[in-house]
């Protein structure tokens, strides 16, 4: 905080009492240079494109240094350039000041200092770095709390810079029996028959029930309207945002908590640059072929990188959906739906991981071209109301996209399972208060939070397939509905599949209660570490 201040200091007090016109040109070059740098990385991390908002980063010149991809020359240049128009602008500012009276110079040294403080506190930069440096953990990554509260940069720099893992306590005797454990585990047998399998993420999807809310059409009817499979309760690890973290506990069985509940690990650990053990990989042992569809850029999560590491043989995005209608900046669900459907009717068996990207923020009246929503029950500005109903209608064609897939599977003769569930539930302007003020619950009881709680169905169009659903699907039931965690959906799909064949196996391990401490250390090595618990057999 104390060099950001200086900085700040330096940088106004040599705009406002330097003026030189070499000073000038010299600072624009550098700071092209140095917002260049940052803004790579910014990008590079998030997966983020170009917003309007990262013009924030010009506020801040340390912000600036504290990362860099770029090739040497733009590196180096931007940090030559900072030096150097510091240098020049002190030498011209100096040549300026010297013949005046010391009481102008006094006058002129406290206007810089007020300037540069003000400056710096006063801006959402210094408010990350005050937050930083106040031990606050992290600022809920998503676009309404980081840019319209925060701005981009500094929520994206106090995620990262608290993204330095150390690796949990854990004693090497406890360490080396999860080891042997792990590494005892046998191969799963190949099942003789396997069915096609499309898992739908849908996104920012969930019921707007259980409040105040009155709505003049249900959201959530087209949903409602599927009478068969079985309806239930995803516990999502997410709220609000972080989609690529539901992904990863559910691709990974491995349950993100206290110390990792707040990382991205796709961004943030070695997965982007190593083989990393999954469920896409058993499934591609068996034969599968596996496919990630997400209709976005790729580069999103990091996930180009991501998905070959955890097994996916083909990753399709949207450069590979033409003709798509979109909403705001995203594809229709129905669009992305039909080439899932596509996929799965390829020769073999496939197994088909869809996310979705129809929903995501930002929502707004007049986004969906019909948005026949009306809400009511509680008090609510224009503004609110607008994002409210255009959410909700386009969770109404979400469902109507869902249903459409099911009526085509249902046609087909090949054994598929659809796994359909909302990745989190959205946030409208504030992390929880806006829920609050509808009549949501604050907590439900302990250990459970209804903010994580999303809808989730199952359903197979093989007789067959659907019993062995139901007969896997009994641990997980909760007075006859079906209740997971995103961790536990794999060692589900992985008992279907296998015949309830997991008996030592990893999948088995997950559904064991490890303590708190084992999960931090075993998400650790296979996120941030050496990898030791992988089982390479």
């Amino acid at each position: 905080m104390i060099v950001a201040v200086v900085v700040s200091i330096l940088v106004i007090g040599l705009s406002v009492l330097g003026f030189n016109v070499w000073w000038i040109l010299i600072t624009i070059v550098g700071s092209i240079g140095i917002f260049s740098y940052a803004l790579s990385e910014k990008i590079k991390y998030t997966g983020e494109p170009f917003h309007p908002s990262d013009l924030f980063f010009l506020r801040d010149p340390i912000v600036f240094l504290q990362f860099s991809k770029l090739p040497f020359l733009l590196k180096w240049g931007g940090l030559i350039g900072i030096i150097t128009f510091l240098f020049l602008g002190t030498f011209f500012a100096y040549k300026k000041w010297r013949n005046a009276s010391a009481r102008k110079n006094s006058l002129r040294f406290l206007l810089i200092v007020l300037l540069g403080v003000f400056f710096t506190f006063s801006s959402k930069e210094g408010y990350a770095y005050f937050v930083k440096n106040s031990n606050v953990k992290y600022i809920p990554w998503n676009y309404e709390t980081s840019v319209e509260r925060y701005g981009m940069y500094p929520a994206f720099l106090v995620t990262y810079v608290n993204s330095k893992r150390e690796e949990p306590k854990v004693s090497n005797k406890v360490k080396n029996e999860v080891i042997k454990e792990i590494k005892s585990f046998k191969p799963l047998s190949i099942p003789k028959q396997l069915p096609d399998i499309l898992v739908i993420q849908s996104e920012a999807y969930s019921i707007l029930d259980d409040m105040k809310l009155k709505w003049e059409t249900d959201p959530n009817a087209p949903l409602r309207s599927i009478n068969e499979g079985i309806h239930g309760t995803l516990i999502s690890n997410t709220f609000g945002g972080r989609t690529a973290n539901e992904e990863f506990e559910v691709l990974t069985s491995l349950k993100l908590k206290r110390k990792f509940e707040d990382r991205t690990p796709y961004q943030e650990g070695k997965m982007g640059n190593r083989l990393s053990p999954s469920f896409i990989q058993d499934v591609r042992h068996f034969g599968m072929d596996t496919i990630a569809l997400h209709p976005f850029k790729t580069s999103f999560f990091k996930r180009k990188e991501v998905y070959p590491n955890i097994g996916f043989n083909q990753f399709l995005s949207e450069t590979d959906l033409t003709s798509c209608e979109k909403f705001g900046s995203y594809l229709s669900d129905d669009c992305s739906s039909k080439k899932a459907l596509s996929l799965i009717n390829k020769k073999g068996s496939q197994f088909v991981f869809f996310v979705t990207m129809q929903n995501h923020f930002d929502w707004h009246k007049g986004r969906f071209p019909v948005e026949n929503m009306r809400v009511s029950g509680v008090p609510m500005d224009e503004d609110l109301k607008g994002k409210v109903e255009s959410y909700a209608s386009g969770i109404y064609k979400s469902g109507n996209s869902l249903v459409s897939v099911w009526q085509e599977i249902k046609k087909r003769k090949n054994p598929t399972i659809v796994l359909f569930y909302g990745d989190h539930r959205p946030t409208f302007g504030d992390k929880k208060a806006t829920y609050e003020q509808w009549g949501a619950p604050v907590e439900k009881s302990e250990g459970e939070d209804w903010y994580n709680e999303t809808p989730m169905w199952i359903w197979s169009n093989d007789k067959n397939t659907m019993d062995k659903i139901r007969n896997y699907s009994k641990p997980f039931l909760e007075k006859g509905n079906l209740k997971l965690e995103s961790y536990e959906i794999a060692p589900l799909l992985m008992k279907v599949l296998t015949n309830g064949q997991i008996e030592h196996s990893w999948y088995e391990w997950v559904l064991q209660n490890h303590s708190n401490d084992i999960w931090d250390w075993v998400i650790y090595d296979r996120v941030y570490g050496d990898g030791i618990t992988f089982n390479r057999k």
